[in-house]
């Protein structure tokens, strides 16, 4: 009778897939939407503690009585530490596990956050910085990689990484605003000692939930033993390049730093020639050759130097335009950079779906609204009297600068990492990142020495508006770059 047939065991069996037929990623569930949220938030910490000492440096001076040059190293070591470590933080995550990488990271971010608020002596407190960024460059780095491990669907991924772009926005204001906040409320009378101490109960928190939900993906075959002679030249070869831009960019440029610059040269060649060697020989090497034969990360390198590096200066010289040609309080500037910061989170977030919509062509056109913006914000600067009413008038240009950011942002990690391989995830996040912090840096130390010879002329405010419209033309060179490194 039809229908009562039963099948034979190798009839009930699924048929193999034809011949190139490639089978679809599964689509993440709930948990790993769950662990992406607990990793966010150590990313969160990670930028927040760029930014959060900023607002405390006159109270930790006065407390500590530390000299300018002492108290410009609070957040300097932790940035010089944080930069140098990523690459080899991001590789050690590639060789003994994510999970296990990034946990450590955080309880070491933990650990010296409490450092850092018992501190009695400017050294002591310097030198807890210095640890604080190199247990950040364990952690950060796990978090693209892990990304990019969990989201194996192209328009999950987006997603995730537009998720990750707007904790990136929301951490860079959030350190200005939380740092006010801490030291208006003076919470237990522990003044600058909470801004650090507010770290703990998110690492606790970020601990448990990792331990939870993020899993820990297969390695296969032997595990390689870490470069350690390319993690000390690439070590020190970045410290010898960034060193000289943080601490040059505020005392000038001596016959020693000169020499440490033209040493950090050399080191960074030497690198390059053991990193071939390595590879040639069949090792691990700390940032793998092959990276820089795919398109997207060798020319999405490039296009994040020159973004972020626009970025950092114009975030830097944008707080100084405010506090000192307008009169605003770090509180009052903070405020104003929260609508920016704002819409770059939002765009952030909704940039897939405009990518999934009007394809990779929305990129480039992300980089022309920020010049628009950037446009606007130097009509406004070079025709109005500085004034502090007439601050909210900036407010249209720096909306249109955050939702064009906000959408460079995503999209530039989604398409310098889209070739890596999973294996090299770690190590192709760590160049990343470390590509972004030293651009911070050199646009900071070389926007700010040129807006200094400006100001020296022409007054602060002219100074600002010239440097405003270099960085529009900046920001049209991003978008050409963006248009060679779109994927449509």
């Amino acid at each position: 009778m039809p229908g009562t047939e039963h099948e034979s065991p190798s009839s009930a069996r699924p048929s193999a897939p034809p011949a190139g037929f490639m089978e679809e990623p599964p689509r993440a569930g709930r948990a790993q939407w769950a662990a992406l949220a607990v990793v966010l938030l150590g990313a969160f910490m990670g930028f927040l503690d760029i930014f959060v000492v900023n607002v405390a440096n006159p109270a930790i001076q006065r407390e500590l009585n530390a000299s300018f040059a002492e108290i410009g190293l609070v957040p300097a070591g932790y940035t010089l530490a944080y930069a140098v470590g990523l690459v080899t933080g991001g590789r050690l995550g590639d060789l003994y596990g994510r999970r296990r990488i990034f946990l450590s990271g955080v309880a070491a971010f933990a650990a010296t956050s409490l450092l850092c608020a018992c501190a009695t002596t400017p050294a002591f407190l310097i030198g807890a910085r210095v640890a604080q960024g190199l247990a950040a460059a364990l952690m950060l780095p796990q978090v693209l990689a892990l990304l990019q491990a969990t989201f194996r669907r192209e328009e999950e991924r987006a997603r995730a990484l537009g998720l990750y772009g707007a904790v990136v926005g929301a951490g860079v204001v959030a350190g200005q605003v939380v740092g006010g906040l801490l030291l208006a409320w003076d919470v237990a009378g522990l003044g600058w000692r909470a801004v650090f101490l507010v770290n703990v109960p998110l690492c606790a928190a970020t601990f448990a939930g990792a331990l939870v939900l993020v899993g820990e993906a297969d390695r296969e075959g032997a595990r390689p033993a870490l470069d350690l002679a390319g993690a000390a030249l690439l070590g020190a070869g970045l410290f010898g390049l960034l060193h000289p831009l943080v601490v040059g960019g505020e005392g000038g440029w001596t016959a020693p730093l000169v020499v440490e610059t033209c040493a950090a040269a050399v080191l960074l060649g030497l690198f390059v020639l053991w990193e071939r060697r390595v590879a040639r020989a069949g090792g691990a090497p700390l940032l793998p050759p092959r990276l820089f034969a795919q398109r997207g990360f060798s020319l999405g390198l490039p296009t994040a130097l020159l973004f972020y590096g626009s970025n950092g200066a114009f975030v830097f010289l944008l707080a100084f335009h405010l506090q000192q040609a307008l009169s605003f309080s770090p509180w009052q500037s903070a405020a104003l950079f929260t609508p920016m910061a704002l819409c770059t989170s939002v765009a952030a977030i909704v940039c897939g779906k405009l990518v999934a919509r009007w394809g990779g062509r929305v990129v480039p056109w992300g980089a022309l609204v920020t010049g628009a913006g950037l446009l606007a914000v130097w009509a406004t600067t070079a025709t109005q009297e500085a004034a502090p009413g007439r601050a909210l008038l900036l407010l249209p240009g720096l909306v249109l600068y955050g939702l064009g950011g906000g959408v460079v942002a995503t999209s530039l990690l989604g398409l310098a990492l889209a070739e890596v391989a999973p294996q090299d995830a770690g190590a192709a996040s760590g160049g990343l990142l470390t590509a972004v912090q030293a651009s911070e840096a050199a646009g900071v130390a070389g926007i700010g020495a040129l807006f200094s010879a400006i100001s020296a002329s022409t007054g602060p405010t002219d100074a600002f508006a010239a440097v405003v419209l270099l960085l529009a033309g900046l920001a049209a060179a991003l978008a050409f770059l963006l248009h060679r490194l779109r994927r449509d």
